[in-house]
């Protein structure tokens, strides 16, 4: 299918949103995007992280001026949402690209209405204004809880979800493939900085929420024992570059009605127990770290409360990067075959976004400063 080049981009103001369309921008200079945005939302506060997303790819400052092809406008109330419509058509949209979601994981009114409620009025929408293509953007663990492969196909019902955002977006997935439109469904699993430079601009979710439970809670004081939840499974991560790659080489490349999984190689994924120690040996230097391969096995009552916050902080989170998963991968394989360069989430690379944290972070320097006084002074 030929790629559209007016695009209706919902989720524009959110990370991977931004990061889809500064990669649309970058790669067709005719290319237009109109964003729906909740009124109040100040249009630099949009359209900043796009533009210095922008000029990184590029290295070239000039590039920003690339978000003047974005056209922002106030995105109405779900049950007036056909209002939007002559806009739409004014601009002359011809494909969408579903980006916005709610990533509350214990809200579930507000995961079902953006979620799945939101999904099936814009779907209803694109039929409408005669969109040919409905491009969504998933999770890779929308299948839940399951114990075999996860396919690129649509998802029987789990046995269990880590939290009712992943069904949620079983459910919009379905929509989407029961619309009738074409459409491409894109699974990235947890994504990170980029692979180069660790440059991130995304709220703290996945990895980067127990960085900051970290910095906030471990880098207070100096813990002479660590207790850390941290299983020897791959971890499963995705630098935003190769998500970018991937997004516009599937974009591009694949037929209609494909559902792709975008995820690194397990062969060099680091593990969570990796995650730990290079945190630790870069920060907090704990005399001693005790690691534990299940949650139930930590003695919470006994560890210091500090500890035992962050684990009610990121025990959700944790539990799905340490999970066992085996994605299938064959959309993915076929377009790297083709040319698509897709830098693989590696310790070496997870590293660079660690250190980008550490040293932006005027909390944890100060720790550190603290650290090593106590450490020398108990030699």
């Amino acid at each position: 299918m030929t790629p559209g080049r007016r695009i209706l981009l919902t989720g524009a103001s959110g990370y991977l949103g931004g990061l889809i369309a500064a990669s649309l921008l970058a790669a067709d200079p005719a290319l237009r995007i109109l964003a729906p945005i909740r009124p109040g939302r100040e249009r630099q506060a949009v359209l900043e992280p796009i533009a210095s997303e922008l000029a990184a790819m590029a290295s070239d400052p000039a590039a920003a001026r690339s978000v003047e092809r974005i056209q922002l406008e106030a995105l109405p109330a779900l049950a007036d949402l056909a209002d939007l419509d002559a806009a739409l058509l004014a601009f002359g949209v011809d494909e969408v690209v579903h980006c916005a979601a709610c990533l509350d994981y214990f809200d579930r009114d507000a995961l079902q209405a953006v979620n799945v409620d939101l999904t099936a009025a814009l779907l209803e929408q694109a039929r409408r204004i005669g969109a040919q293509r409905f491009i969504h953007v998933s999770t890779a663990f929308s299948s839940g809880y399951i114990d075999g492969d996860v396919r690129e196909a649509l998802h029987p019902e789990p046995e269990g979800d880590p939290t009712d955002y992943t069904l949620t977006k079983r459910a919009a997935e379905r929509l989407v493939a029961q619309s009738g439109l074409p459409y491409l469904i894109l699974r990235p699993s947890i994504v990170i900085g980029h692979s180069q430079d660790g440059r991130y601009s995304g709220k703290r979710y996945g990895l980067y929420q127990l960085w900051s439970g970290i910095e906030r809670l471990l880098c207070r004081e100096w813990h002479e024992t660590i207790h850390a939840y941290a299983p020897s499974q791959p971890a499963n991560l995705v630098h935003q570059d190769a998500f970018q790659a991937a997004f516009m080489a599937a974009w591009r490349g694949l037929p209609a009605d494909a559902i792709v999984n975008i995820v690194s190689s397990v062969d060099q994924a680091p593990s969570v127990r990796d995650l730990w120690e290079i945190w630790l040996a870069a920060c907090n230097r704990p005399r001693h770290t005790i690691y534990y391969e299940q949650m139930a096995d930590i003695p919470t009552r006994e560890i210091p409360p500090a500890q035992r916050a962050l684990l009610g902080l990121a025990s959700v989170n944790l539990q799905i990067i340490g999970r066992r998963w085996r994605f299938e991968t064959g959309h993915l394989d076929r377009l790297r075959q083709e040319g698509l360069v897709f830098p693989q989430a590696s310790l070496a690379t997870v590293e660079i976004c660690q250190r980008r944290v550490i040293d932006s972070s005027a909390a944890i320097q100060k720790f550190l400063v603290k650290r090593d006084s106590l450490l020398v002074a108990a030699q």
